[in-house]
């Protein structure tokens, strides 16, 4: 997914890049504009020029005088069958063309210059030689200013050719731009700048928020948020204080609610027991027997609701020193029995010096769920093995012989209330999620799948260093 500071940088380069075309057409417009303005203001001072020139040498035809130019003499009778040539002005940037007409016919035409159309209406155009016609983008078009002196009678065409107007207009354009495009790239680097400083409260923010352990359920601080972000943050401690009071509801529930029950199954096993001491019949004994082990185990899965109760919260653990080897000691005098009840042996394999930092009753729990549910789901008479070792890293590894597992009721193990099918004994299936919500909370990597094998059950739980599980669990 693109990030909003990509999002941002590339909407206002494209914005960027937008106003520029804009500015650069706008530019080109009325650069164009201007050219042209000049261009009709030359046009109209050739034609102011002309009109006087043409005006005397009327006078001076009229008065009967000798022409000025010796070299029209002899030329202006036949004028009108073969055109005047006149020489071209020299050194002029933008040499004007010039026809002049006489009741229809060309009279005189400058040097070099193309021969327009005959005119008929005053005013500006664009045009060519005569038999072609253009517009204002075309190349080699001419600019033509048309004139009709009522004293002289003669119509004045005055052009100029724009293809050199255009590439003076361009240049002229281009050193407008350069400004711009050298610009440009400071402009898309302030751009990033300006949108990584902008975005930097934004980055706190999720920075904070993703930083935050799942424990803390407390409001965000607000301040410093951009305005924009205040809806946001107000709507995400909303729910925080919402989730707050159901995890702590759901927790008080739950806990209320197991112990209400393990009063009465306490009193139903008693009753149960009573009734068997009275009774003689074995067939009423069995029965008594099947309502005692329901009991049990209903019992057995309040207690475990109770460990639930306490974990779900995600409340730090403590970060003490815990010797796990001593651990493993306890919770094996506390579930021995069950191991005697089915002829398991228990072949040790521990390091003494295998400690790790985290809660010491949470770890007890999971080491007596790990055992119990080895003991009352191995083979009868087979071997239960506990290896602990501390190396690197603290490694706990509990393994015995039972009937083989699919690899898929492996991926459903850790499942709350998930039992494998045709599994016997009282369990709940709540043990072995009980494990892994212990072994997340210090931070442990928890492994769950056949022995070497191939049909037994192994579990292995592999502990950090003692750095990594104080930052763990003492945030």
């Amino acid at each position: 997914m693109t990030s909003l500071k990509t999002r941002l940088v590339w909407i206002l380069l494209a914005l960027t890049f937008v106003g520029w075309v804009a500015s650069a057409s706008l530019a080109f417009v009325f650069t164009s504009q201007v050219m042209l303005d000049q261009v009709d203001r030359q046009l109209e001072q050739y034609a102011d020029l002309v009109k006087y020139i043409t005006a005397v040498f009327a006078r001076q035809v009229d008065e009967g005088e000798p022409l000025s130019e010796p070299w029209l003499r002899g030329k202006f009778e036949t004028a009108h069958l073969q055109p005047i040539i006149i020489d071209a002005p020299r050194g002029e940037k933008l040499n004007p063309a010039l026809n002049i007409w006489l009741n229809g016919n060309l009279i005189a035409v400058l040097a070099d210059s193309p021969r327009f159309a005959r005119p008929g209406v005053e005013g500006f155009a664009f045009g060519g030689p005569a038999g072609e016609t253009g517009t204002a983008g075309s190349q080699g078009n001419w600019r033509v200013l048309t004139r009709f002196d009522p004293l002289t009678e003669l119509w004045l065409q005055v052009g100029i050719e724009m293809g050199d107007a255009r590439r003076a207009m361009l240049g002229m354009l281009g050193r407008a731009l350069l400004p711009l495009l050298v610009v440009l790239p400071l402009t898309v680097a302030l751009l990033y700048f300006g949108v990584s400083r902008g975005l930097k409260p934004l980055k706190v923010l999720a920075g904070q928020i993703a930083m935050r352990n799942p424990s803390l359920l407390d409001a965000v601080d607000p301040s410093g948020v951009p305005t924009e972000m205040q809806g946001v943050v107000s709507s995400l401690n909303n729910l925080l204080h919402r989730l707050a009071l159901a995890l702590e509801g759901e927790q008080r529930f739950t806990a209320n609610a197991a112990h209400e029950l393990l009063t009465p199954l306490a009193a139903i096993k008693t009753e149960v027991q009573l009734c068997q001491m009275q009774l003689a019949d074995e067939r009423s004994k069995g029965m008594l027997d099947r309502i005692v082990q329901r009991v049990d185990r209903a019992s057995h899965t309040v207690a475990q609701l109770l460990t639930l109760a306490r974990l779900d919260p995600d409340h730090p653990v403590p970060g003490q020193q815990v010797c796990l080897a001593a651990l493993v000691s306890e919770a094996l005098a506390d579930t021995s029995h069950l191991a005697e009840e089915r002829g398991i042996t228990v072949a040790q394999e521990v390091d003494e010096k295998a400690c790790i930092r985290g809660s010491e009753e949470a770890l007890l729990i999971l080491l007596c769920n790990v055992l119990v549910n080895a003991f009352r789901y191995a083979t009868e008479g087979s071997v239960v093995r506990v290896c602990l070792r501390a190396r690197q890293a603290v490694g706990l590894e509990i393994t015995n012989v039972c009937q083989p597992l699919t690899s898929k009721e492996f991926g459903r193990i850790c499942e709350r209330f998930y039992r494998a099918p045709g599994a016997a004994g009282q369990g709940a299936g709540l043990g072995l999620s009980i494990v892994a919500r212990i072994a997340e909370q210090h931070g442990a990597r928890l492994g769950i799948g056949p022995d070497t094998s191939g049909c037994g059950f192994r579990v292995s739980l592999e502990f950090p260093v003692a750095g990594d599980s104080q930052a763990k669990t003492g945030e």
